[in-house]
C-alpha cells in the first residue's frame, strides 16, 4: 500500500508553512511520514512546492494539477503510487494511532474508500482510497470540484463510524489537527 502525505496547502490561518512546524522535536510533515511507515511502501510527501521539503530526504512528488487542494493530491498519489491502495494523511495531522491504520486497512476489502467518521462528518484527510477513484476523481476536477467527499456517492464507500474507531484511538488523537498557531501550542503537550 502507498502513503501520502499531503502538504499542499497555503497554511492561511497559520501564517507560515504550517508542514515544516515541530512537534516534540519532529516538523509536522515528517511525523506525519513517519506514521504511515508502518504500513507503506513507499510514503510520499504531495505538494505543489517541493522546495521547502527536498533537505528532508523523503519521497517527494510534485502536484499534477497544482492547486487543485487535497483532491488533486490524492489524485497524484495515486497515480504516482504504484499500489491498488492509498493511505492518505494531511500534514496538519501529527499523530496516528497503529491500531487505528490497521482498522481501517482490514476494512477494506469488498470496497473503493474507506473513510472514518466524527460524529456526522467525513475524515476524507485520514482514509484509505483505491485506484477505482480515479475515475471519478478526473471527472470531478474536470468540472472544477474540489470538496473530496463530493465523488463519494459514485463509488463504494466504507464508512468507519465514531462507535467504531473509538476503541482504538478513545481520544481521537488522530484527528487532531493544526491549523493556528495555538492549534500547535494545545498539541505540542500532547
Amino acid at each position: 500500500m502507498t502513503g501520502a502525505v499531503l502538504a499542499g496547502g497555503k497554511s492561511v490561518r497559520f501564517g507560515r508553512n504550517k508542514a515544516l512546524e515541530a512537534v516534540g522535536g519532529k516538523r509536522l510533515v515528517e511525523r506525519a511520514a513517519e506514521s504511515l511507515a508502518p504500513f507503506c511502501d513507499p510514503v510520499m510527501v504531495v505538494a505543489n512546492d517541493l522546495a521547502p521539503y527536498a533537505h528532508l530526504g523523503l519521497m517527494l512528488v510534485r502536484d499534477i494539477i497544482p492547486r487543485q487542494g487535497p483532491l488533486g493530491g490524492i489524485y497524484t498519489a495515486l497515480l504516482a503510487g504504484g499500489d491498488d491502495w492509498l493511505l492518505v494523511k494531511a500534514t496538519d495531522m501529527p499523530f496516528l494511532v497503529p491500531e487505528l491504520a490497521r482498522l481501517l486497512i482490514e476494512a477494506k476489502e469488498g470496497f473503493d474508500a474507506v473513510v472514518p467518521m466524527t460524529g456526522d462528518r467525513f475524515e476524507p484527510l485520514l482514509a484509505l482510497y483505491s485506484r477505482r477513484c480515479l475515475p471519478w476523481i478526473v471527472r470531478q476536477l474536470d468540472s472544477g470540484e474540489r470538496q473530496i467527499i463530493r465523488f463519494y456517492r459514485h463509488i463504494r464507500v466504507r464508512t468507519v463510524p465514531e462507535e467504531e474507531w473509538r476503541p482504538v484511538d478513545p481520544g481521537g488523537l488522530s484527528f487532531r489537527n493544526v491549523n493556528t498557531l495555538q492549534d500547535l501550542a494545545d498539541i505540542s503537550w500532547t
